[in-house]
């Protein structure tokens, strides 16, 4: 990486704070035109069918990082995932060689590289935008309608002028890190006046949708591991029936079951989730989780998970 990163998520100076403004006071009216009723931003999550499966896996994994702080240049280190960023006053980043965290281009590249495993998007925007593993692509005047979870969303008058990406939902939503002092946050897709078009990374399939980020309280909790894990169709079970894939993932309850042991680490405890691959409602042991010791199933939150 040089020492000046280019175009990086970044509007120009002046009007950065009323977008910013924006972006937490205006959820969508009309996509193109016209005056339209406020939404409230719905929970991060997959909000419409039809995107391959690696699509929705990427969307689950940027859900997983709400909340990360921005930073102008971060996320372009040798490997995906958060970094120190540039300080870059003219850029409206005096702080951000100070910030840990990722901008528009290394969310993104990081969320698909949690998601299938394989650095498929690096770059700034104005190198993400033509990359060659694009299997669709659509501009502005097609509107919405072409749009599925996963594909990547750029804004910019033209395509020198990309400015900035963010990852679609579904329904008129995206995800994104959108400027130096904010965090990764679910955003109207409309509140960006200047949408220049989208790249899809890999062709739909019937995936079904991932439950949304949920509430405190909800009933889905949400959970790191540490690897690829293998799951079984019971918590007893010794024949594997699928993968979930390192990074963060969704689970519905827990059951006791055989032991997962390795030395002095083990657990007893499975978890109901959908894994990346087989079979909807499968099991995975809790010995595969970052944050928590032997005998332990709690999510991210430190929530113990309930019984099934």
């Amino acid at each position: 990486m040089t020492t000046r990163m280019g175009p990086v998520c970044r509007w120009p100076v002046a009007p950065l704070r009323w977008a910013a403004l924006l972006s937490l006071l205006v959820s969508v009216g009309v996509f193109f035109a016209g005056a339209g009723e406020a939404r409230a931003a719905p929970a991060c999550g997959v909000l419409s069918t039809g995107a391959a499966p690696q699509a929705t896996a990427a969307v689950r994994s940027a859900c997983g990082l709400i909340g990360t702080p921005y930073s102008w240049g971060g996320g372009h280190g040798a490997q995906p995932g958060p970094t120190y960023g540039l300080c870059d006053a003219s850029n409206g980043a005096p702080d951000d060689c100070h910030v840990r965290g990722l901008d528009c281009s290394g969310m993104v590249r990081y969320a698909y590289d949690l998601a299938v495993g394989e650095d498929v998007v690096n770059g700034t925007t104005r190198t993400q935008w033509p990359s060659s593993r694009a299997v669709a692509r659509s501009y502005r005047a097609d509107g919405t309608a072409p749009l599925l979870p996963g594909d990547l969303v750029f804004f910019g008058a033209t395509a020198p002028t990309i400015h900035h990406v963010a990852m679609y939902l579904g329904q008129g939503w995206i995800v994104e890190a959108p400027y130096s002092g904010g965090y990764v946050q679910v955003a109207a897709l409309a509140s960006h006046g200047d949408y220049y078009g989208a790249i899809r990374l890999y062709g739909p399939g019937n995936s079904t949708p991932t439950p949304p980020q949920p509430p405190s309280g909800g009933g889905t909790y949400w959970v790191d591991t540490f690897a690829a894990a293998a799951v079984y169709a019971s918590p007893n079970s010794t024949t594997a029936t699928g993968t979930l894939k390192q990074g963060t993932n969704y689970v519905y309850c827990k059951a006791w079951g055989r032991e997962v042991s390795n030395g002095t680490a083990y657990n007893h405890w499975w978890l109901k989730t959908d894994p990346d691959s087989g079979p909807a409602g499968q099991w995975v042991s809790a010995y595969n989780l970052s944050h928590w010791g032997n005998d332990t199933a709690k999510d991210n939150d430190g929530t113990t998970i309930p019984d099934c």
